[in-house]
């Protein structure tokens, strides 16, 4: 089940980074381990959202300084949105499937 996760969360957080952030054949691709986590405990749930965000920002190049502003630009808050987003939803798939025995 954990390699089930990681790559669900992987493939969230690799789908949803914007092409104007990487080259046009290429998404930035980051791995999110469920190693070592109770996904049925609060604790557990907040360790893999705090993974999950930093891979999301570290994805959509979040620390990146631009130019003469400190302000994020949109295309990388949406992409930190969408990222978040997407590898939320399908690792709430993941553990409603595992609820129902799959």
């Amino acid at each position: 089940m954990k390699t089930l996760a990681l790559a669900a969360a992987t493939a969230a957080l690799a789908a949803t980074a914007t092409p104007a952030l990487a080259g046009p054949a290429e998404y930035p691709v980051e791995k999110v381990s469920v190693a070592g986590l109770d996904l049925d405990s609060p604790e557990g749930q907040k360790m893999l959202d705090q993974r999950i965000n930093r891979a999301a920002k570290k994805v959509c190049r979040v620390a990146d300084i631009r130019t003469g502003t400190r302000l994020r630009s949109s295309e990388v808050s949406k992409c930190y949105a969408k990222a978040k987003a997407s590898a939320k939803s399908q690792v709430a798939s993941i553990l409603a499937e595992r609820r129902l025995g799959g």
